[in-house]
C-alpha cells in the first residue's frame, strides 16, 4: 500500500460495531477479519493513527478508547478477543451520541483540537428502533467523517443519513461478502481530509443558524418529575430543598427558562405545568407548598409517559415546536414495578434530554437505561448527599442544548 505523507498519516478512527442478535456469533469472525485487514494497512501509533471501539445494540459500551493502545499488534488482539454484547433492539442514534461524548474527546485521546481528521466507521446488520438524523448531523456539524457499513437488515435510509456523503455508504447482503468493500472503505479512510469543526458543515436542508436560533437554543423547558412514594419518605423535604436551590440558579421568565414539576407513584400528578408561573417567585412559591403524594408502587414507565403526552406539550406550555431545548429530571428512591424501556424510547424520540437522579433504592441500570448518556445519571447513597451534585446538574442544565442532545459539544 501506498506510503502516506506524515500530515495524511495523522487520523483519529472510531470504529462503532452492531453487538446484538443482527450479528450473532457464526458471523462475529467476518466482523473480526473485516476490521483487522483494515487496522492492518493503517500506520498506528499514538503520533500516526489512532483506533477506538465501541460496539451497541439496545445500549452502547466501550472496547477501547483512542489513547488506551498505541501499537497495532495490541488493538489487534484486542479485536480478535471481541466478544459480542448481544440483545434484540438496535438504537443507532444513541450510539452515535455515545460515541460522540465519550470518544471524540481530548481526554479519551481525540487530537481534533489540534486539527487531525476525525473518522467514524458504524458496522450495522440491523435498522435502528431510535433516530439517527439529528445525532448524525451533530457529527456532521463537528466535522467527524462517518462511514456507513450496513449488512443484511440494515436499512439504506438510515445509512444514508448517517454518512456524511452518499460515497460513505457501503452496503452488502451478507456477511462473507464484506470483504468485496474492504479496499473501498480503506481508500477514503486513508486519504481523505476533512474540514476542521470551525468550517462551514451545513446540513442538507438546513438554513444556517442565526442569532434568533441561538436565543431559542438558550430557552429551556424543565420539567421535575419527583417519585412521591411511601419509599420516599422523610427524604421529600430534602429533595424540595435541593429543587428550590437548583430553581434560584436558573433564568426563569416567559421567553427564558420554564419549569413545571410532576409527582408520581402508582400514577402522576401534574403539580403545575411549563405555562401555569412565569416568574422565579411564583416557581418558588408553588415549589414550597410541594406535598408528598404517598402511595406504595412505583410506576416510572407510565410516569415517563405521561409527562411526554401531557406535560412535553404546547398546550402545557412546552416550546419545543420552536426550538427550545426540553429537559426532564428524575428524582427516584426506587425501582419501577413497570418497565421503562418504551417509554424512555418515547422520550428520546420527542427530542427530551433525560437526566436521572436516584438515592435510596433506586435501581442504577434502570436509570442508565433512561439517559442519554453516563453523564446524566447521579446514583446517592441517601437524599441527604444531594447537595453535592447541585452544581453538576446546573452546569447541565444550563449547557445542554437541542444541539448536544444531537451530540454537539459546548
Amino acid at each position: 500500500t501506498e506510503v502516506l505523507p506524515m500530515e495524511m498519516s495523522e487520523r483519529d478512527i472510531v470504529f462503532l460495531i452492531d453487538g446484538s442478535d443482527n450479528v450473532g456469533n457464526t458471523n462475529l469472525i467476518l466482523v473480526h477479519d473485516f476490521i483487522r485487514n483494515i487496522i492492518e494497512n493503517l500506520n498506528i501509533g499514538s503520533d500516526h493513527v489512532r483506533v477506538g471501539l465501541a460496539q451497541f445494540s439496545y445500549n452502547a459500551k466501550t472496547e477501547f478508547y483512542l489513547n488506551t493502545y498505541t501499537s497495532k499488534a495490541e488493538i489487534l488482539r484486542r479485536v480478535k478477543g471481541l466478544k459480542l454484547k448481544g440483545g434484540t433492539i438496535l438504537n443507532t442514534g444513541a450510539a452515535l451520541d455515545f460515541v460522540f461524548q465519550n470518544h471524540f474527546t481530548s481526554q479519551a485521546g481525540s487530537r481534533k483540537d489540534q486539527g487531525v481528521p476525525q473518522f467514524l466507521v458504524l458496522f450495522t446488520g440491523g435498522k435502528s428502533l431510535d433516530a439517527v438524523k439529528p445525532q448524525a448531523d451533530a457529527l456532521k456539524r463537528a466535522a467527524i467523517a462517518t462511514f456507513a457499513v450496513g449488512v443484511r437488515n440494515a436499512d439504506l435510509a438510515q445509512l444514508q443519513e448517517i454518512a456524511t456523503d452518499p460515497n460513505l455508504v457501503f452496503s452488502v447482503k451478507e456477511f462473507n461478502n464484506l470483504p468485496n468493500v474492504q479496499e473501498r472503505v480503506m481508500t477514503p479512510l486513508s486519504t481523505l481530509s476533512v474540514p476542521t469543526a470551525g468550517e462551514s458543515t451545513r446540513i442538507a436542508g438546513e438554513p444556517p443558524v442565526t442569532n434568533e436560533k441561538a436565543s431559542l437554543a438558550r430557552q429551556r423547558d424543565i420539567v421535575f418529575l419527583i417519585d412521591g412514594t411511601l419509599g420516599m419518605g422523610k427524604a421529600f423535604p430534602l429533595v424540595r430543598a435541593f429543587l428550590m436551590r437548583v430553581i434560584q440558579e436558573l433564568d426563569i421568565g416567559p421567553d427564558k427558562d420554564q419549569i413545571a414539576v410532576v409527582q408520581y407513584s402508582h400514577d402522576p400528578k401534574t403539580e403545575f405545568e411549563l405555562n401555569t408561573y412565569t416568574s422565579k417567585d411564583e416557581v418558588l412559591a408553588a415549589t414550597t407548598q410541594l406535598r408528598r403524594k404517598t402511595g406504595r408502587v412505583l410506576n416510572t414507565g407510565a410516569a415517563l409517559n405521561y409527562v411526554t403526552k401531557n406535560v412535553f406539550i404546547t398546550s402545557a406550555g412546552s416550546r419545543r415546536d420552536t426550538g427550545a431545548t426540553q429537559i426532564l429530571v428524575l428524582i427516584t428512591a426506587g425501582k419501577s414495578r413497570d418497565d421503562v424501556g418504551q417509554a424512555a424510547f418515547a422520550v428520546k424520540r420527542a427530542g427530551i434530554v433525560p437526566i436521572a437522579i436516584g438515592a435510596k433504592s433506586a435501581h442504577s441500570a434502570e436509570l442508565h437505561q433512561i439517559v442519554y448518556s453516563p453523564d446524566f445519571v447521579f446514583v446517592l447513597q441517601t437524599f441527604h448527599n444531594v447537595p453535592t451534585i447541585q452544581q453538576r446538574l446546573i452546569s447541565i442544565l444550563k449547557q445542554v442544548s437541542v444541539e448536544s442532545l444531537e451530540g454537539q459539544p459546548q
